[in-house]
């Protein structure tokens, strides 16, 4: 179990760049995709973006809010960006739907493109030959079923027929899912999303181990072959 970390980090100095891609691509990717699924749900383009003074909202939240035990969940709901459509028949318009970008659902995703690119690093050969020698499928299946439901507990979607702020359950009500039961499902979006973790982790651990046992036999099958013993472990 110990040589868990070593090997984690070995696969991603090997393979940095592809990691660096796959983590960043994955965030932007999962983006893209919701901002499609509302263009397609609804047949409109997004016709407005506005950027947020997050820096400045957070500075001015943590200066009138005495008790951080109220700041902190308030900092947490700040906006960076929001893109969605607005509907102009309605006097000065109103917001039929909207993407909104917050910064602690940016860092979930990073840390779900990080797992999915310490995955993809771990199934590829390393430099000495080693690979994790588990079938490709089963960790490919558990690495998207984790994604997935982490994907689907951190979607912050507003739909004007929910009349709420940005949440996951706006997904499960514009997939046709009754905004009372939608709304009835939201508490249960944090053990979704360590569900999802848990499945990721437990897959890294494991191509990890893998890994690192096919190491150890390909050094002592070199080892044999060149005429000599394998050093001991220390």
């Amino acid at each position: 179990m110990r040589h868990i970390l070593p090997t984690i980090g070995t696969a991603i100095a090997g393979r940095w760049l592809l990691w660096t891609m796959v983590t960043v691509g994955f965030v932007v990717g999962y983006n893209l995709l919701l901002l499609l699924a509302l263009v397609a749900r609804f047949g409109d383009l997004p016709n407005y973006v506005t950027f947020y003074d997050y820096i400045g909202n957070v500075l001015t939240i943590i200066e009138s809010t005495p008790a951080v035990a109220d700041m902190i969940p308030i900092i947490r709901e700040e906006w960076l960006i929001e893109i969605g459509y607005m509907n102009y028949d309605y006097g000065n318009g109103i917001s039929e739907w909207s993407l909104t970008v917050l910064p602690e659902k940016l860092l979930v995703l990073f840390g779900v493109g990080a797992l999915i690119a310490t995955v993809a690093v771990l199934l590829l050969p390393g430099r000495d030959g080693a690979c994790a020698a588990v079938s490709k499928k089963a960790a490919l299946g558990a690495t998207g079923g984790g994604a997935a439901l982490v994907g689907l507990s951190s979607a912050t979607l507003s739909w004007v027929v929910c009349c709420a702020a940005p949440t996951w359950v706006v997904s499960l009500a514009m997939l046709g899912v009754g905004v009372s039961v939608a709304f009835w499902l939201e508490p249960l979006g944090t053990a979704i999303t360590l569900a999802g973790y848990g499945l990721l982790v437990a897959t890294v651990v494991t191509l990890a181990i893998r890994r690192g046992r096919d190491s150890s036999s390909s050094r002592m099958t070199h080892s044999i072959r060149g005429g000599g013993m394998p050093a001991p472990s220390s």
